[in-house]
């Protein structure tokens, strides 16, 4: 658990450089909002990874139950955030939603990676 949460601020540190790249090389495309995008990100994953992970070593039943339940929830959220921010700030909106997706596609693939590892790693005890 200790390394996934270490690749999880590794990942969350590049992000946030990323979207300061923006700032320093297409000033215009900058928003406030984008280095807290990571973040965001990091916090949702890393709280849905340690809930998984405790379900995981339970039931397969539950695991799967949770892990569906977890899932839902957390694209539930991300399209809340997503639609209020987009609503209430329109003219910067397209930015914003190419950054929301850039980390969201980041961060899926990041945690797809290592359930398979963990998956791996139980398979092999």
């Amino acid at each position: 658990m200790k390394r996934y949460y270490i690749a999880l601020i590794l990942l969350t540190v590049v992000m946030v450089l990323a979207s300061f790249c923006t700032l320093w090389f297409a000033q215009g495309v900058f928003q406030t909002i984008m280095p807290f995008l990571p973040l965001y990100f990091a916090v949702v994953t890393g709280l849905m990874h340690y809930a998984v992970v405790k379900s995981f070593y339970k039931d397969p039943r539950t695991f799967v139950k949770n892990f569906l339940g977890l899932t839902v929830g957390s694209l539930f959220l991300h399209l809340v955030l997503l639609c209020s921010w987009a609503f209430t700030h329109i003219p910067q909106a397209r930015t914003f939603i190419l950054a929301f997706c850039i980390c969201y596609i980041a961060y899926l693939a990041f945690e797809t990676i290592m359930l398979i590892l963990l998956v791996r790693d139980k398979r092999r005890q």
